[in-house]
């Protein structure tokens, strides 16, 4: 139940707070439940009792558990607290992902977000313990003053330039470019590269931020289907046949929402297609360091970024808080990049950069890593033998993704799920979000990590079956999915 680790930067008392803390908030360790003795905790994890006793306390403190004379430590039994549940957005159907975003990056205490697209905050707590923030706080105090470069804190900039070096990435630091997180990153590009009324190719399903961008900055978007070895590039030579599109957007790596990666082939097949059509590519590697392989292949190390555009962000691996992403491209386009930047929000935080910087340079962000994979393939096999006891049935070809891509059973009307999930405690994100059109087939997105909850499993076990009788009854009050911007023939460019 608790792993501690003897070389992280928390002490042991604060990863067993963490981890204790983390099975009472997600309803691993319900109330009522008993928590092991002081003395059997102590010998199943084999630290001092008084380790125990000072996390036993600290739990205490925070009003999560309570002693009973002469019975042990309980989980409390929480009223529930003030404050209204996250309603869905009137009928305003271009509004849907937005909504969907906005309810994901809120904290609700009586809502879990088992669909969201973050690591568990008890998970990252480790690599920004307050021991290290403080020996960060210590460094270069007249720094935090000063203006940053436009293009990124330099050091930080190198130290990424070799790290893509060591994934055979040619990117020396005049070709990167450092914004707020990978969506900044997106907009820039887009707002660089772009006309209101082009056509962009885009994966379908694919992540629906991308999709209500792209809208938002008056594209047309085609879709390119996603297979289990890459996108269809069938359909990808017909659209850029007929359509010519300016850019298509891709993840090689840990696709979202379907978890799946490129193939060898395909990758390669796809830089030859996009050198005969003039095509440029964005790639979206944002959870790319999440892969199990020790050096997966992206298109940015095939290509050596003449056709490929790279997008990366620390953001999904240290902290959503930390919003620190990267592009890498030809000097031309992260010159072109730079003047939009300045012109939008002149420089990025160089507080975070700084704070990325220390990260890499000590060393510990690779056993981090290591640390995030190990636990996300334990906590993904184990929530997708939930969901499947649950009745659903996801697809369990991909190992190490944070994301599961699960379908429902038949008669389970998906959107009348959704709306009873929320009344119930649980933020499901519904698949039809991840398509231009209407999804095929009812879908839901888990999170690998925040789905493997007791709780859910009963709460779908119990309510499958009652929802598909009544979803042939109910009206849903959820917005009306994303309208189509399938460009036709007749009006294509």
């Amino acid at each position: 139940m608790i792993y501690l680790d003897r070389d992280a930067q928390l002490s042991l008392v604060e990863q067993m707070l963490s981890q204790l803390a983390g099975l009472i908030q997600n309803g691993q360790l319900p109330p009522g439940s008993r928590l092991p003795s002081i003395r059997k905790l102590a010998s199943q994890t084999g630290v001092s009792t008084a380790t125990v006793v000072a996390a036993y306390d600290r739990l205490t403190a925070r009003g999560l558990i309570e002693a009973r004379a002469a019975s042990g430590y309980f989980v409390c039994h929480h009223r529930p607290q003030a404050g209204r549940m996250p309603l869905p957005i009137p009928q305003r159907s271009e509004l849907d992902a937005v909504w969907l975003m906005q309810q994901l990056l809120q904290r609700h205490s009586h809502v879990t977000a088992v669909g969201s697209g973050f690591m568990p905050e008890h998970w990252l707590e480790d690599m920004l313990s307050s021991r290290f923030l403080a020996q960060f706080a210590r460094k270069g105090k007249r720094a935090y003053a000063a203006p940053g470069a436009a293009e990124g804190y330099p050091p930080l900039r190198s130290q990424l330039s070799m790290k893509l070096g060591r994934a055979g990435i040619p990117a020396p630091p005049e070709q990167l470019l450092l914004t707020f997180g990978a969506t900044q990153a997106m907009d820039l590009i887009c707002r660089s590269l772009l006309s209101p009324g082009d056509t962009v190719a885009v994966e379908e399903p694919a992540y629906f931020g991308l999709y209500a961008q792209l809208r938002a900055l008056g594209m047309k978007l085609v879709g390119v289907p996603r297979l289990e070895n890459g996108p269809d590039l069938a359909v990808l030579e017909e659209i850029c046949s007929t359509w010519r599109p300016r850019l298509f957007f891709t993840q090689t790596l840990l696709h979202n929402p379907t978890g799946g990666s490129t193939d060898a082939s395909t990758a390669f097949r796809l830089l030859e297609l996009a050198r005969r059509h003039q095509l440029l590519i964005v790639e979206d590697d944002v959870y790319g360091d999440l892969h199990p392989a020790p050096n997966p292949l992206r298109l940015a190390q095939a290509d050596q970024l003449e056709r490929v555009i790279l997008v990366g962000s620390f953001s999904k691996v240290l902290s959503p808080a930390i919003r620190v992403g990267y592009i890498a491209a030809t000097p031309e386009l992260i010159q072109l990049f730079t003047e939009h930047k300045i012109l939008s929000v002149l420089n990025s935080s160089e507080l975070d950069e700084r704070l990325v910087c220390e990260l890499l340079t000590s060393g510990s962000f690779h056993k981090h890593l290591e640390r995030l994979r190990a636990r996300l393939s334990h906590h993904r096999a184990q929530a997708v033998q939930g969901l499947a006891r649950a009745g659903l049935e996801p697809l369990q070809r991909f190992n190490g993704d944070l994301f599961i891509w699960a379908r429902l059973p038949p008669g389970v009307e998906l959107r009348v799920l959704v709306e009873d999930a929320l009344e119930n405690g649980f933020l499901l994100t519904p698949g039809d979000v991840f398509f231009l059109r209407h999804a095929p087939e009812p879908w839901l997105r888990f999170n690998a990590a925040a789905a493997n909850d007791g709780r859910l499993f009963d709460y779908l076990e119990q309510r499958l079956g009652r929802l598909a009788a009544r979803s042939q009854t109910l009206p849903s009050t959820l917005p009306a999915p994303l309208p189509a911007t399938l460009p036709q023939k007749e009006s294509a460019p």
